[in-house]
């Protein structure tokens, strides 16, 4: 029997963002990450990864990819660019996985409720960013009208 467990922790980091803490386990592997996401700019200020169990001491190295990763921004092609840089020959695969689950993570979370320290005009935008990252992936983003519905509603509580 094969098992997975994938784990996302995000906290606020008022006046800049999200801290993700990501967790990936199997029976070979068990990967942590740490990264800062800027709220402001949708970068990620700062990656971090340890390595508490790896099959191969080669991992190690491919596990230092994740610095590319810094000053970044989230939007298009920044999935590729993870493929790319992180899971390709030189680097780790679950790793890129990790990293992309933790970007779903923090705009999970950050689309629940405007933190109190943003102000809400900021908030709005990075809505109106969100809904059209996703537009074409999704079937909720991609009826416009009821979007927008739901985001004045969200905003007249």
């Amino acid at each position: 029997m094969y098992e997975k467990v994938e784990r996302y922790e995000i906290r606020d980091i008022p006046g800049v963002g999200f801290e993700i803490l990501g967790y990936w386990q199997d029976d070979l592997h068990d990967l942590r990450t740490r990264m800062v996401f800027n709220a402001h700019n949708f970068t990620v200020e700062d990656a971090e990864v340890e390595a508490v169990r790896v099959p191969f001491e080669l991992c190690h190295e491919g596990l230092k990819t994740l610095e590319s990763i810094k000053g970044r921004a989230i939007g298009s092609g920044f999935s590729k660019m993870v493929g790319r840089m992180i899971m390709g020959k030189q680097g780790c695969y679950h790793m890129g996985e990790l990293v992309m689950g933790s970007i779903k993570a923090v705009l999970q979370a950050a689309s629940r409720k405007c933190p109190e320290w943003m102000p809400e005009d900021i908030y709005r935008s990075r809505w109106v960013e969100w809904i059209e990252k996703y537009r074409d992936v999704c079937i909720y983003f991609a009826q416009p009208r009821i979007c927008q519905e739901d985001i004045q509603k969200a905003f007249e509580k």
